[in-house]
């Protein structure tokens, strides 16, 4: 999920819908509340960088935990995140010291720190599991916590000039598990609205050339992994930026076994090492397909503006001089397709869409080893095609 302007954002983004895994240190720094479920949640948030100031109290009514006005803030730093209410339900202290609860409920997060920050109406998340703390400090902590459900509302990222974007609605929920591995899911980011002109000034001017003040954006994306066919599936990964485009993904891929997924876990922040892991993964299938909504038609115009030309001589010139650049790709068939797909889709701005179909699955190893020796082969060994318009 990277719709983000900078490292900031991602940053408080992360923060907001990470506070449940936040890690924790032995010693507590806020008086307990004398509920289990309460305390347990509150060491979570108590990090290793942050302490928990206050809560407003606890309310108790059957299996619903209710925690109010609690304030966590940042040492050495005047980072501050403030929770109206908090919500647990049917939670219960495991003996090894994992929180499970039914459902977590935030309501009215506030994070401010010096070079912005960021609010959200609700995080609501089902089905979770929360690392105890002795796992959270130790090196190597699980992956992650454990949800079936995730979906927060409302939610605004600021810098230190102001706001920045606007989003409707997160959500994502994990559909299946082998063990403590997901097999299935989904995700989805619902009216993301950039301020155009709060990017950085390359980005902004870049965008405003083209006639955007504002940019809304939406993504969505699914995926099912089996591990006894030691397959990974994404039927479609979707990116769509109103009034501009949209791109979409799809791609299925053999080889990925549990040991694969397992390690590239382990491996997460080490590129090299998980780049090796998928040598023996192979590429099935893939498709990627842009559908323009004005966007093309916006460059073609400033482009041909800056060449001092119309539009429609701007794009004679690109598609005249097609065959020449499509000569590297040392393939007369693929060639044709692609100098006739990009001529009608300039011309006629609709749909591009270009397709891996390969008779037989083709290793990683084999795209990597023919990128370095002969990447104009590639296209072959993929058995790719290119369409417009269709």
């Amino acid at each position: 999920m990277k719709f983000v302007r900078s490292p900031r954002i991602a940053a408080g983004l992360t923060a907001a819908v990470s506070l449940i895994a936040l890690q924790a240190t032995p010693a507590l720094a806020f008086d307990p509340t004398g509920n289990d479920v309460a305390d347990a949640f509150l060491t979570l948030l108590d990090a290793q960088e942050g302490t928990v100031e206050s809560y407003g109290g606890v309310d108790v009514s059957g299996d619903t935990v209710t925690i109010n006005d609690v304030v966590v803030t940042q040492d050495g730093d005047d980072g501050r995140v403030t929770i109206a209410a908090t919500t647990l339900t049917n939670g219960a202290v495991q003996d090894n010291g994992r929180l499970k609860l039914g459902g977590l409920d935030l309501e009215n997060l506030e994070l401010n720190a010096d070079d912005g920050g960021l609010s959200l109406a609700s995080l609501s998340v089902t089905d979770l599991l929360l690392p105890s703390p002795a796992e959270m400090e130790a090196d190597t902590p699980p992956v992650g916590p454990g949800y079936k459900t995730l979906e927060a509302t409302s939610i605004e990222i600021r810098d230190e000039d102001g706001k920045v974007a606007d989003i409707t609605k997160i959500s994502s929920s994990i559909d299946g598990m082998d063990g403590d591995l997901p097999t299935g899911g989904q995700f989805a980011v619902t009216g993301a609205t950039v301020d155009v002109t709060q990017l950085e000034a390359d980005e902004s001017k870049t965008l405003t050339d083209l006639g955007y003040q504002t940019l809304t954006v939406d993504l969505a994306g699914s995926a099912k992994w089996d591990p006894e066919a030691a397959t990974l599936v994404v039927p479609e990964i979707k990116v769509d930026a109103k009034d501009a485009a949209k791109l979409s993904l799809s791609f299925s891929l053999g080889g990925v076994t549990r040991d694969v997924i397992t390690q590239l876990n382990e491996k997460s922040d080490k590129p090299e090492e998980a780049m090796a892991l998928l040598q023996n993964v192979t590429v099935d299938n893939a498709k990627i397909r842009l559908d323009d909504a004005s966007l093309t038609g916006r460059i073609l115009d400033q482009e041909a503006k800056k060449a001092g030309v119309e539009t429609p001589q701007y794009v004679a010139g690109i598609t005249g001089s097609l065959p020449m650049m499509l000569g590297m790709l040392q393939n007369k068939e693929l060639e044709g397709q692609v100098a006739q797909a990009v001529t009608e889709y300039l011309n006629t701005p609709g749909s591009l869409q270009v397709v891996a179909a390969p008779s037989a699955p083709v290793p990683v190893s084999q795209i990597m080893g023919t990128a370095m020796l002969a990447p104009q082969m590639i296209p072959q060994i993929l058995a790719v095609g290119i369409t417009a318009n269709q």
